[in-house]
């Protein structure tokens, strides 16, 4: 299940950017990141990274949970995004399986992939993990330390 974030088109037009130029930037095929853009395909985790890092903003601003900025944040570390998804699943005593539920039906056999770096877990998943347990994907993914979204954007029910 992929995902649509505004603020990812958004930051592309306010840069006077067109998509294939953003592909380029990227090195992604011209004719698969508009579909990333628009939500179509799931947006590949180090493909956010780089956006992060040539928009030089929080990875939490880029998919809106987040009004901070952020910016000038380290690389993604995979191995450390296992380690931290891990650990706050046990803080909380959840089981592969309760989380796979939360991760919108993720099996216990593709979370256990995740955690012990078997697998890339699909961005969506680590967006709802991280949406769910109100932590920071920048945290998740060792671009900061703090494990607080910075000024969370306030949704509206």
């Amino acid at each position: 299940m992929a995902i649509k974030f505004k603020r990812i088109c958004d930051l592309r037009i306010d840069h006077d950017l067109l998509q294939r130029e953003v592909a380029d930037i990227l090195g992604a095929n011209k004719n698969t990141y508009p579909h990333w853009e628009s939500g179509l395909y799931e947006f590949p985790i180090e493909i956010i990274d780089k956006l992060s890092q040539y928009y030089n903003v929080s990875v939490d601003y880029l998919t809106g949970l987040s009004n901070d900025k952020g910016g000038n944040l380290r690389g993604y570390d995979n191995k450390i995004l296992q380690k931290r998804l891990r650990g706050i699943r046990e803080k909380n005593n959840f089981s592969q399986e309760k989380i796979g539920l939360i991760m919108n039906g993720v099996s216990q056999m593709m979370l256990s992939c995740y955690e012990n770096v078997v697998a890339r877990i699909p961005f969506s998943s680590l967006y709802i993990f991280t949406k769910n347990f109100e932590i920071s994907i920048d945290y998740l993914m060792r671009k900061c330390n703090n494990p607080e979204i910075v000024n969370k954007c306030v949704v509206k029910k």
